[in-house]
């Protein structure tokens, strides 16, 4: 299931009065169908769809699918970057004097990030764990970057020195959007640190 994430774009403050707006707009059309083609409705009647439920049909048609056109990008009318889809690259462990230090070995990762304009869920797989994010934020001011906190679960055939760990990982944006870059670090039970490296698929 996706979750909630936050950014410091200014668009959904205004976003939602003009999807308001249009809603109010399909309603007057509404009406004016009915009492041009069908039956003018008495004034005690309510329409066939009321302005409430044409704004939740609005604002999931724009959360889902809109805000991904490349003309709102263009425009600047939508400033967070879409980062669905597939990625693949590697991470690489930084050598730690934790409890579980790192062996700065390169491994190969593959992640799958969904995301609509109000949630995302980012899932990371190797072949020795996979994750999932809990929690995460995208910044599009100054340098644009993409922060979230993961749990992360081994699978059956990793070592046994591998545990269930919580981490945080920041990444930047980069290439218009086809390159993510940073680090990642986990919980006191595991104590790495290392790097990530993905390019969408």
């Amino acid at each position: 299931m996706t979750h909630a994430y936050s950014t410091d774009s200014t668009e959904r403050r205004y976003i939602p009065f003009f999807i308001a707006a249009a809603a109010i707009g399909v309603e007057f059309l509404i009406i004016h169908f009915f009492g041009q083609y069908l039956m003018k409705l008495p004034w005690w009647a309510s329409p066939p769809i009321d302005t409430m439920a044409s704004y939740g049909f609005l604002y999931w048609l724009f959360d889902s699918y809109i805000w991904e056109w490349p003309l709102m990008h263009k425009l600047h009318i939508i400033k967070t970057p879409n980062l669905s889809g597939v990625w693949r690259g590697h991470a690489c462990t930084t050598v730690t004097n934790g409890a579980s230090p790192g062996l700065g070995s390169q491994t190969d990762i593959e992640f799958t990030i969904k995301q609509t304009w109000t949630h995302m869920l980012i899932c990371g797989k190797t072949t020795q764990s996979k994750s999932r994010s809990i929690s995460a934020s995208i910044i599009v001011t100054d340098e644009c970057s993409l922060s979230y906190e993961y749990t992360n679960e081994p699978l059956a055939g990793a070592p046994d020195t591998m545990h269930a760990h919580r981490g945080t990982t920041i990444l930047s944006i980069e290439k218009m959007g086809s390159v993510l870059k940073g680090e990642y670090y986990s919980g006191r039970d595991r104590q790495n640190v290392g790097t990530l490296n993905l390019t969408r698929v």
